[in-house]
């Protein structure tokens, strides 16, 4: 019977005019996201967090050399996003991707729906990647509301706060790429086919990720101290981008520090200087290609979850 379920629908698109299946399934996740009032709470509450984060966080560095001599990296510059993003907005949004991919599959098997659904036409190629692909994109969605609330939240600081930078988009757009989109992709792939391969475990699979995600961003960085650089390797590969911020913090403060603090004379020098520091961009070959690889490579758990899945419940009993 599954035979000729998953190989007979597959001309129907064409013969019957019905939408394609993985659309179908698209659109049914759509449907259940926008019913949600726990998710659209979830976003809503992320979206406070992050704009709370990023107002809290709009100096992290300031410099004093005297009563009338003093500046500040803004937050939103290249200096001020790698060092706020990793401790606090990425690890807000690793703690909450889990619980928007994870029970893509098993959903269905905690409502018991999943065998009635099983034993329609759908194809399971279309059924698992349907469901992993809308988990993605409403993950996706919470990167959008992460880089609104700091773009947002710059250009407000610009207007209230002397001397604040409006936000170099280009900068921003990189920054969030490498390491806020890379680590959604990462956190939504292990989730989902964690949560595929083993549904009876998903809520523990939630929280193993979760506490993998928090000991990765904030404990491993805390054993470094900040005296000494994590390996070059760890640095690039660090999908929490915790350790890759800081080493690429290291070109900045010494050279303000150590170059520009003997030649400045006047509030106005140290924080032109200070401009021309925060938004020059570290060297990104070191480990932007290495998060979007790891992005990548986090796509083929998918392929495997959904060649691992079965279709009816003897499957999931142990």
């Amino acid at each position: 019977m599954t035979t000729t379920a998953l190989t007979g629908y597959r001309k129907s698109p064409e013969a019957s005019g019905r939408q394609h299946p993985l659309v179908r399934v698209l659109a049914w996740e759509l449907r259940r996201f926008r019913a949600s009032r726990l998710f659209w709470v979830q976003a809503l509450g992320f979206f406070c967090l992050v704009l709370f984060v990023a107002w809290a966080q709009q100096t992290p560095d300031q410099y004093y050399f005297g009563p009338n001599l003093n500046g500040f990296v803004a937050g939103t510059s290249a200096w001020g996003l790698i060092q706020t993003l990793p401790p606090a907005s990425l690890l807000l949004l690793g703690l909450l991707v889990p619980f928007v991919t994870a029970d893509g599959v098993t959903r269905d098997l905690q409502r018991r729906t999943h065998e009635l659904l099983m034993t329609t036409a759908l194809p399971t190629w279309a059924y698992v990647w349907g469901r992993y692909l809308m988990g993605l994109l409403m993950s996706l969605g919470l990167d959008v509301l992460l880089l609104f609330a700091y773009l947002g939240m710059g250009l407000l600081l610009h207007l209230t706060v002397p001397d604040y930078p409006t936000p170099e988009i280009g900068n921003l757009l990189l920054i969030w790429v490498g390491m806020v989109v890379s680590a959604t992709v990462l956190l939504s792939s292990v989730s989902f086919a964690l949560g595929t391969v083993f549904p009876r475990q998903s809520l523990l699979v939630k929280f193993v990720i979760m506490l993998v995600w928090f000991v990765g961003a904030v404990i491993l960085p805390a054993g470094f101290g900040n005296k000494t650089t994590p390996p070059a390797w760890y640095s690039a590969w660090d999908p929490t981008s915790a350790a890759t911020a800081q080493r690429l913090l290291l070109p900045y403060r010494p050279d303000f520090a150590q170059d520009h603090v003997v030649t400045v004379t006047s509030d106005a020098q140290v924080q032109h200087t200070l401009l021309t520091l925060e938004n020059r961009l570290p060297d990104l070959g070191a480990w932007f290609t290495p998060h979007l690889m790891e992005a990548g490579l986090s796509l083929l758990l998918v392929v495997l979850a959904a060649f691992m899945f079965q279709r009816f419940r003897n499957a999931f009993t142990g």
